[in-house]
C-alpha cells in the first residue's frame, strides 16, 4: 500500500490529465442500472455526455462541483450500503457524477475513480441510488 503522500502525489499527477473511462467494472447483473434499459435517445445523450467529459481534467471536475456533481459516494448515505458486487471496483474510491441534460439531469453515474480512470459501474437515470432529499421543504 503507497504512503498517504504517495498516494497524494498521485492525485495530483491526474489532476491535469484528461480523465479516462473504463467499463471494466461495469455490472451487467443488474438490469435496474444498466445503460441497456434506457431508451434510444437518453443513451444517445448519455454517450455524448461521457464524451464531453472524457475531454474535462479531474480538476475540472472538481472545481464544477455545482454543474458535474462529482463527488465521494458515502455508501451509508445510498441504497447500496455495501457498495459495488465487485469486490475489485469497491477496493476503490466510489465516485458519482451527473449527465447533465438526460432525464432532467437527475441521471448519475456511479463507479470507482483511481489513477486518472473513472471505472463505470452503473447508470442511474432516475438518482435513486443516492436520493438527494429537499431541504426546508
Amino acid at each position: 500500500m503507497p504512503s498517504k503522500q504517495n498516494f497524494n502525489k498521485k492525485v495530483e499527477d491526474t489532476l491535469e490529465q484528461p480523465i479516462k473511462f473504463s467499463f471494466q467494472f461495469y455490472d451487467t447483473s443488474c438490469n435496474e442500472y444498466c445503460l441497456s434499459v434506457w431508451g434510444e435517445n437518453m443513451v444517445s445523450e448519455a454517450l455524448n455526455k461521457l464524451k464531453d467529459l472524457n475531454n474535462k481534467t479531474l480538476k475540472e471536475l472538481y472545481t464544477g462541483k455545482k454543474i458535474y456533481h462529482f463527488h465521494p459516494v458515502d455508501w451509508s448515505q445510498t441504497i447500496k450500503k455495501s457498495g459495488f458486487p465487485d469486490s475489485r471496483a469497491n477496493a476503490l474510491e466510489p465516485y458519482q457524477f451527473s449527465l447533465i441534460g438526460v432525464n432532467s439531469s437527475k441521471a448519475r453515474v456511479f463507479g470507482a475513480f483511481a489513477q486518472g480512470i473513472f471505472y463505470i459501474v452503473w447508470f442511474d437515470l432516475e438518482h435513486k441510488i443516492d436520493p438527494t432529499f429537499k431541504k426546508h421543504t
